[in-house]
């Protein structure tokens, strides 16, 4: 791979992971007006919107039927279970630590692997998971200062992130990860609008601006994201994506005056490391 190619990759993975908290943070200045349901909705349709003419031009109609639709249902279940939840976690606690907290997202995958992939899991990687969990464990202490639940559900968007993750390693070479990416967002848009009825509330005018950033950040960090995983290898881009809690932590200190205190820093600082080991050794290529 030429060098510029992979800088430019390096470069856009790290402009995704400052437009993601971005994009969290337009969600939480709404106060808990809208349901993690309807701004779950949101995400999926107009990514759904940008994604479905791109795939369709690019690939032609045919790629539009998704190969081995049970499998695609699952996956889109648990990305809009994650990533829900995460919505719903930020409207309870600090940004930095909603995020943190779901980090323990490529821990599980790891987990699970073995079950769902058939992969071997050295002894290095179960203890980077245990190392992680005792990460989460730091951040989720009972002196925590925030409500508890919203610690829980973000831990549980973890987990359904971490089966997202194990999905798309089963999907992947199915379609073209871009293709993957729509048939989630077409397929989460489409188990959502049943529970829209019950859930939605009308738009208030004084959030216009925050809707609309709401869906371009989504947008740009989707196609920043998708595009560098096209530039740059792997195995260096993926450990980049752990250096979101910085721009969580910065975004959340700068709209809402949360900053972590020093234990949850250390709990972070494990989540991370342990992540990135992870991240390293499962995009390493095997011989």
């Amino acid at each position: 791979m030429k060098p510029h190619n992979q800088l430019l990759g390096i470069l856009l993975m790290v402009l995704a992971v400052f437009l993601f908290p971005m994009k969290d943070a337009f969600a939480k200045m709404t106060d808990g007006y809208y349901s993690a349901i309807v701004i779950m909705w949101t995400q999926m349709v107009f990514t759904s919107l940008f994604y479905v003419p791109v795939i369709t031009v690019k690939y032609g109609p045919g790629i539009l039927l998704p190969p081995k639709l049970f499998l695609q249902v699952l996956r889109a279940i648990s990305v809009i279970t994650g990533i829900g939840m995460f919505y719903w976690a930020i409207l309870l606690v600090p940004l930095a630590e909603a995020t943190a907290i779901s980090f323990v997202a490529p821990l599980v995958t790891t987990a699970v692997s073995p079950f769902m992939l058939g992969e071997k899991v050295g002894i290095r990687r179960w203890l980077a998971v245990l190392v992680g969990f005792i990460g989460v464990l730091i951040v989720l202490r009972p002196e925590f200062s925030g409500d508890r639940l919203g610690y829980m559900i973000a831990f549980g968007a973890g987990l359904a992130i971490g089966f997202f993750y194990a999905f798309n390693r089963l999907l992947a070479h199915e379609a073209p990860p871009i293709a993957n990416l729509t048939y989630s967002a077409v397929i989460g848009a489409i188990l959502l609008t049943p529970l829209i009825f019950s859930v939605w509330v009308p738009p208030r005018p004084e959030d216009t601006l925050l809707i609309i950033g709401f869906v371009a950040f989504a947008a740009m960090g989707q196609t920043c994201l998708f595009s560098a995983f096209i530039y740059g290898e792997a195995s260096i881009i993926a450990p980049i994506g752990f250096t979101q809690i910085i721009g969580a932590t910065l975004f959340g200190y700068m709209f809402f005056n949360d900053f972590p205190d020093a234990v949850t820093i250390i709990g972070i600082l494990i989540v991370i490391a342990s992540g990135v080991y992870i991240a390293i050794r499962e995009t390493r290529p095997r011989e």
